[in-house]
């Protein structure tokens, strides 16, 4: 019998959300690449897809395994308001988010990938998830000052 994993407490949370901040802040940093497979038949395509890198699946992994990504949310909805639209383009806003505004960003964007493929790189690409990751970090922070 498997036992259910017990969610963990915000700052672990938020902690394995800042980990990545290095990592995506590196010069040169690259989410992944746009793969197009050749096709040797004529009149044949082939649809090319996104292959994340090993760190980009790692993150997303992360945001599943330790409850960034919201299984009882309506993210399409919530993605349509004005707050999910201030969030996602005024970097104050983000800056100022959060850890349950980050986790529904989060799953607007992850959760997005499935239906238009190429979503989550622009998401990287533009800096949103650097920037969710950068205010986690601020936020796991504040925690630890709180608690000292």
């Amino acid at each position: 019998m498997s036992r259910k994993q017990e969610p963990l407490a915000l700052r672990e949370r938020l902690r394995a959300l800042a980990a990545f901040l290095p990592r995506f802040e590196q010069p040169g940093f690259e989410p992944g690449k746009w793969v197009h497979p050749a096709s040797e038949e004529p009149g044949v395509i082939i649809m090319g897809h996104y292959g994340f890198s090993e760190t980009a699946d790692a993150f997303i992994r992360m945001t599943y395994d330790t409850g960034w990504v919201l299984s009882h949310f309506d993210w399409g909805r919530w993605a349509q308001t004005p707050e999910a639209a201030e969030l996602r383009d005024n970097p104050d806003a983000l800056a100022q988010a959060t850890a349950e505004q980050l986790a529904r960003l989060l799953t607007v964007v992850i959760r997005q990938e499935r239906f238009c493929e190429g979503a989550l790189a622009a998401a990287f690409e533009s800096g949103l998830i650097t920037a969710i990751c950068r205010r986690a970090a601020q936020l796991e922070l504040d925690q630890t000052v709180e608690n000292s």
